[in-house]
């Protein structure tokens, strides 16, 4: 069965159990509990909403200490290199 045969048989059993959920919504008999079930999944929305904003805080804090990790490393390597340089004691000031 080909790619595009499995996705119009996809669609259209959606179709099919949608319009057959419907039906049964209209009848109320199930009204109420379809309501209930559907509360949950807004439940469940949040709770995916706010795991998703402290994810992307987390990230946010990560990419900010990167950078600024970034930028000290290259501000060090942009210092010119400093050397000591030697004492020079004249010899006539030397002790013997």
């Amino acid at each position: 069965m080909g790619e595009n045969n499995k996705v119009l048989l996809g669609v259209l059993g959606g179709v099919l159990l949608g319009a057959f959920g419907a039906a049964v919504v209209k009848r109320g008999n199930l009204r109420p509990h379809a309501a209930k079930v559907l509360s949950y999944g807004y439940d469940i929305k949040d709770a995916i909403i706010e795991q998703a904003e402290t994810l992307k805080e987390t990230c946010e804090d990560l990419a900010a200490e990167a950078k600024e990790k970034y930028e000290d490393r290259k501000a060090e390597e942009q210092k010119p290199a400093v050397t000591p340089t030697p004492t020079v004691v004249p010899e006539d000031s030397k002790k013997e």
